[in-house]
């Protein structure tokens, strides 16, 4: 996959007229790899709509990678992706991108490639991990333990029906709580390297978390279940989860919308949106603890 994004994003901050605020960069362990970790920031007036986290930041985009560049690369393009989003999910049109259908972000990617199909593939990758992971949880679809690369860590490997990709979970307890990743890709391999940068990124949020005293339960409903998936009681359900079978008849891969949103975003990437209909709609309800955030 080619990216231009060297090119593409030369004038994407806000001193060119672009839309990135500023980027902020540090150091990630992934389990003894060093990592570039990158969280971009959009200007505040492009940025309005969007909610308030107490755990994960107010970083619009974040990227990780073993090279610095491709971890700003991957941020920028995850923040123009919200900002794609923050503009359309509310607006008239949300209907024709499949925001009446699924809410959320689900299945949006963002890329500064040669192509609009680079950013279309990267879109249906994203929307098979959250399809997989949310018909798991909702008692649709099997899963088994593999091998963990990992120390301590369980890595579980959901089969779906919905073509090429795989999906991966990833859990391991920690001083500060059960920390969780999940991701997909073309290979079993490809989806653990990228579940594995989420679990670290997990382990890190909530060591801070914790290292803050934070007590308060975070109004997101989304962090609450991060910090209630976190505890002994959630980490007991996702156990539980492993270790049965569906109940509820595995669900189909129906496609709502599958092209690009253009926008003035697209001056740097090409936001590409493969919206699938969820089997369910209770990860998006408040009071349920639902595997997703």
């Amino acid at each position: 996959m080619v990216s231009l994004a060297s090119l593409r994003y030369s004038d994407v901050f806000a001193d060119s007229g672009g839309p990135i605020a500023s980027i902020v960069t540090g150091d990630l362990s992934v389990f003894g790899v060093p990592h570039k970790q990158a969280n971009a920031f959009l200007r505040p007036e492009i940025a309005v709509g969007k909610p308030a986290y107490a755990v994960y930041g107010q970083a619009d985009g974040t990227g990780s990678d073993p090279s610095a560049a491709v971890a700003c690369h991957m941020a920028i393009s995850e923040a123009l992706e919200r900002w794609a989003f923050l503009a359309m999910h509310d607006s008239p049109a949300a209907g024709r991108y499949g925001f009446d259908t699924d809410r959320s972000s689900n299945g949006m990617a963002a890329f500064p490639g040669i192509f609009r199909k680079q950013a279309q593939g990267l879109a249906r990758i994203e929307a098979l991990e959250r399809f997989a992971v949310i018909a798991w949880w909702d008692g649709r679809l099997p899963a088994d333990k593999i091998s963990a690369p990992i120390p301590g860590a369980e890595l579980v490997r959901i089969h779906h029906d919905a073509g090429t990709g795989e999906v991966v979970l990833i859990a391991r307890q920690t001083r500060a709580g059960c920390a969780f990743g999940h991701a997909a890709g073309r290979t079993v391999a490809e989806a653990v390297r990228k579940a594995a940068i989420e679990l670290a990124r997990a382990e890190f949020v909530l060591a801070s978390h914790r290292a803050k005293g934070a007590i308060v339960t975070p109004a997101n409903f989304l962090e609450r279940r991060v910090l209630w998936f976190a505890s002994d009681r959630g980490a007991e359900a996702f156990h539980r989860r492993v270790a049965s079978r569906p109940d509820k008849p595995a669900p189909s891969w129906r496609t709502v919308f599958d092209g690009e949103i253009p926008g003035p975003w697209s001056r740097w990437a090409t936001v590409w949106r493969c919206c699938v209909a969820m089997p369910t709609d209770e990860f998006l309800d408040p009071k349920s603890n639902f595997f997703f955030w």
